[in-house]
């Protein structure tokens, strides 16, 4: 298997948006070969800022449960060794990735990943289907997504997807919207 085959499929639960007053609640990176789970990381974080009512609601992640959790600076170098030269993908990695590469910097790492967005992908290999949003597609696909708005559900979800497209002759999309940073 070639290092640079190995994607990085990452979700992030957050407090909200922008990414500058907010913080993240809880991450999830499954390292995947595109045929193989080679491995998975999650935790919840500390966000050091306060889980709206609404927020709490969506994920199930309350003030209570973070509050013994790291912040994100103590497990920063762990998931920057997780991510450093793989292939970072999200569902809506528009979001993911500058929030996990904005507080990777906050914490003296830079990232600088190919990204690949499963959301931009589900477009081009599903163009018939009226949505792309995960739900939509973890229903259409028939992928198991029992923690969906938690980042370990929506991650494994993910990488179902992506192997779903790899499988089902996606790869020269795939390898063409990460050449062309889509």
């Amino acid at each position: 298997m070639a290092f640079e085959n190995m994607y990085a499929i990452v979700d992030i639960e957050t407090t909200g948006s922008p990414v500058k007053d907010n913080g993240i609640t809880e991450i999830a990176i499954v390292l995947y070969d595109g045929k193989n789970i080679e491995g998975k990381y999650q935790t919840l974080i500390n966000p050091k800022v306060g889980i709206s009512q609404f927020v709490a609601k969506l994920t199930g992640i309350s003030n209570d449960m973070v509050a013994a959790a790291p912040e994100f600076s103590e497990v920063a170098e762990n998931i920057f060794r997780l991510l450093e030269g793989r292939i970072f993908v999200a569902h809506n990695a528009g979001f993911d990735f500058p929030y996990v590469s904005h507080f990777l910097k906050a914490s003296g790492f830079y990232l600088n990943s190919k990204v690949l967005c499963t959301l931009n992908l589900s477009r081009r290999a599903f163009p018939n289907l009226p949505k792309h949003g995960l739900e939509f597609l973890c229903s259409s696909l028939k992928i198991d997504n029992h923690s969906r708005h938690r980042a370990g559900g929506d991650a494994m979800a993910t990488t179902e997807l992506l192997g779903i497209i790899l499988n089902n002759g996606g790869e020269r999309l795939v390898k063409s919207m990460i050449q062309n940073g889509i």
